[in-house]
């Protein structure tokens, strides 16, 4: 297939389906899980609109296409008349955690148990872990319950699995607190 833009690369552009259909897909696991079609007149690889993004789609064409592509600036510039570094800088505020939890849940797909809690527990470490002499302790209190919740399981399951990880030293428990 006719590649538009890759996984993995700065997100430096933005683009109009002016004609044709694209398939935008995600590596998950070294499979290809299809999350979307893009369609006439659709605008896409909006991340470009983020600062710093990186892409985390891969965009193919599904049938013969013809595809604008724009610089970010002229598109803020022509669609709303200001500088796109002021876009950007609301953009990450508000929707940045948003557009996150579509990348988190988009790479759960197809995942088990076992690797959506794992992501979701490195997730939680980057962003309320402190670095610990034994790795990074959670300072935020998660019950079994909100672990489950987080990654669409039980808290059975959560908790059998979370056994497991403290089986394998992938996690220690100090009394409540979790350690990566």
């Amino acid at each position: 297939p006719n590649t538009i833009f890759s996984e993995g690369q700065a997100a430096d552009r933005v683009y109009i389906m002016l004609s044709g259909v694209a398939k935008l897909s995600i590596l998950n696991r070294e499979e290809s899980v299809l999350v979307g079609l893009v369609g006439p007149g659709e605008v896409f690889g909006v991340s470009s609109l983020l600062p710093n993004a990186i892409r985390p789609f891969r965009c193919d064409a599904f049938t013969d296409c013809t595809v604008a592509i724009v610089q970010p600036e002229i598109f803020v510039e022509t669609t709303l008349g200001i500088q796109r570094e002021h876009l950007s800088r609301v953009l990450d505020v508000t929707v940045g955690r948003w557009w996150m939890m579509l990348v988190r849940y988009a790479n759960f797909v197809g995942l088990g148990l076992r690797e959506r809690l794992a992501g979701a527990l490195l997730e939680v470490g980057n962003k309320f872990g402190v670095e610990d002499a034994r790795g990074v302790l959670l300072t935020l209190k998660l019950t079994h319950e909100d672990l489950a919740d987080l990654v669409g399981a039980s808290r059975q399951r959560t908790t059998v699995q979370l056994k497991e990880f403290e089986n394998e030293q992938a996690v220690i428990r100090d009394g409540r607190p979790i350690i990566i």
